[in-house]
């Protein structure tokens, strides 16, 4: 299973569809995972259940997948998010190019 995206234009950065995210979330059988909420001075992090996290992108209004020095510049995180104008980025493990369907 691939996760169709598009590319978003800057280097490793791609805009995903929803659902393909979501159904290779949901192969990966996580128990939980690690995000981490940026705010003015430090990072909050917590561990969340895939299916609020799966909530979570459903209702997100921007999505991206990062990969190579874009992932590594996310603190490792490959999924960021926009909702209600704060960003949120989740551990959904390393995802590189093989993982993508870019169209």
């Amino acid at each position: 299973m691939k996760i169709k995206v598009t590319k978003e234009g800057r280097e490793g950065v791609y805009t995903p569809d929803k659902e393909s995210l979501k159904d290779w979330i949901k192969e990966q059988k996580f128990e939980q995972i690690h995000n981490y909420i940026p705010t003015n001075s430090m990072m909050l992090g917590a561990d969340h259940d895939v299916k609020s996290v799966l909530e979570d992108i459903d209702n997100a209004e921007c999505l991206a997948i990062l990969t190579g020095d874009a992932q590594r510049g996310n603190m490792g995180h490959a999924l960021s998010l926009i909702t209600n104008n704060k960003m949120e980025m989740y551990d959904i493990g390393k995802v590189s190019e093989d993982d993508l369907l870019v169209g």
